[in-house]
């Protein structure tokens, strides 16, 4: 009982990928559900976290008489997260209140992938390596009610598997195969809040994990500027450094022209792992994120609407706007056709570029099926398509977008079939991501040559056609 050939193969290549960093990560977890079946509990999904710092889902442990989960240190296990990867491949799990099963299927063996550069981590400005184990058929599938009210009755109850799963961060659940994701989070930052250009001084803050040495550590920067860039890189000893209970905190302060950007890339052992923009917070480059601030100060109300989740009605329609009002700010052409009442069964935005090409976008807080929105999507933008093509304007692009609040992961179980059917799926890390990027003027058309292109890789990939993984970069 071992991984095969090919699952051996991508947890060599995970290994490799952060072999150069993984003295960062001293703090490493497992959370996870699993449902009785027969005497024994078995592993419904569980995510290994490789961490710099302490991580953020408590330290805790929950069982009823047919689901139990929980999330606890490694070391409190004895183990470390090779040992804990390599006892995967036995079908056991030793977790410190009781031993969990986690079969393979068909007697053969534990099945992995690597993914570089998750797809979700890139879209919120990180690097995040991403091991997947799967094994047998899940034991519980999309039927969840009777465990959910067995959930209900628990003394300190909760309502859902899903919100069970949310709780012990295990975000949404795969319901084809019992799944193990080990996620190697990036090991150095930006503090957000220090980061800031005032004047003709810009301020960048960086994190480093506790364990790892600073004069590997560096900032590569961009500094943008009425359209000129300046490039530059700072090593680690050019900081002031500060250390703390949990991570090494690192400041310089550098000359900048005045109402510039700093795009700024954390690097460590010459591995980019995290990217950020410094803005000065009175100015911006983007007219028509001024234009949008002078109404909606700091994008407060933008935000707001943005992050509204599983609501209808009014949070609904507040996140129609706000998709409407970011893609503005990003140089496209909208308008909101299902805003009022009588409109409300037709498609929420429409986008147009400076070239005339167009995307059909339909706006959900939860997840795409709900409501039939997928199915309805793809029945309307192949009537626009063919009207385009019927009045002769075969010429102009069209693209299907849906957008969601929900994160990637609460999504997981929809995405594969928006991507088969040419969907652009845009969730709650290509919000924040996009809404990051609006200090600077954007490129309506490279940005929709862009979105075509990955929905072209993802339908290749759906029909098992994916290109390969790009190759890492060569170790020191």
């Amino acid at each position: 009982m071992t991984f095969n050939v090919f699952a051996q193969t991508s947890i060599g290549s995970f290994y490799k990928a952060i072999d150069r960093w993984e003295d960062g990560y001293p703090e490493n977890t497992f959370a996870y559900m699993a449902i009785k079946q027969g005497a024994d509990f078995v592993l419904a999904q569980g995510m290994l976290w490789l961490n710099s710092l302490t991580h953020k889902t408590p330290l805790m442990y929950f069982e009823t008489e047919n689901v139990c989960a929980g999330h606890f240190k490694l070391a409190d296990a004895g183990k470390t997260y090779r040992e804990f990867i390599s006892n995967l491949g036995a079908g056991t799990i030793v977790t410190p209140q009781r031993t969990l099963q986690f079969p393979f299927t068909g007697g053969a063996n534990h099945h992995a992938s690597f993914t570089p550069l998750h797809p979700s981590a890139l879209q919120a400005q990180s690097r995040v390596n991403v091991l997947k184990i799967t094994g047998n058929n899940a034991p519980l599938q999309a039927e969840t009610s009777v465990l959910d009210w067995e959930l209900r009755s628990a003394p300190n109850p909760y309502d859902t598997i899903a919100e069970l799963l949310s709780e012990f961060g295990l975000g949404g659940l795969f319901t084809d195969k019992i799944t193990v994701e080990v996620i190697a989070t990036s090991v150095m930052g930006f503090n957000g809040d220090g980061c800031t250009i005032s004047g003709e001084t810009g301020t960048i803050v960086v994190q480093l994990a506790n364990t790892l040495d600073r004069k590997n550590a560096s900032v590569g920067y961009r500094q943008i500027s009425q359209g000129k860039v300046v490039r530059g890189n700072l090593s680690g000893s050019q900081f002031e450094w500060e250390q703390t209970d949990e991570k090494q905190v690192g400041t310089y302060n550098i000359p900048v022209a005045k109402g510039s950007i700093l795009h700024c890339y954390a690097l460590y052992s010459g591995v980019a792992q995290t990217h950020w923009f410094i803005t000065d917070p009175t100015t911006s480059q983007n007219p028509r994120r001024v234009v949008t601030e002078a109404f909606d100060g700091g994008l407060a109300i933008l935000n707001e609407f943005l992050g509204r989740s599983r609501g209808k009605g009014r949070d609904a329609r507040d996140l129609e706007v706000g998709v409407a009002w970011l893609f503005w700010m990003l140089g496209f052409g909208t308008v909101q056709f299902g805003s009022t009442a009588r409109t409300q069964d037709f498609s929420d935005v429409v986008l147009v570029t400076p070239q005339g090409h167009m995307a059909i976008v339909e706006c959900t807080t939860g997840l795409l099926r709900v409501d039939n929105k997928l199915p309805k999507l793809i029945a309307r933008a192949a009537d626009v398509r063919a009207r385009l093509d019927r009045s002769n304007h075969g010429h102009v692009k069209l693209l299907p977008i849906m957008v969601s609040t929900l994160s990637r992961q609460e999504l997981e179980a929809d995405l594969d079939g928006a991507e088969k059917l040419g969907v652009l799926v845009l969730a709650r890390e290509e919000l924040d991501e996009a809404v990051n990027r609006t200090v600077i003027s954007a490129n309506p058309d490279e940005l929709f040559a862009t979105a075509e292109k990955e929905v072209d890789r993802l339908k290749a990939k759906a029909r098992g056609n994916d290109e390969p993984e790009l190759p890492l970069p060569p170790t020191a």
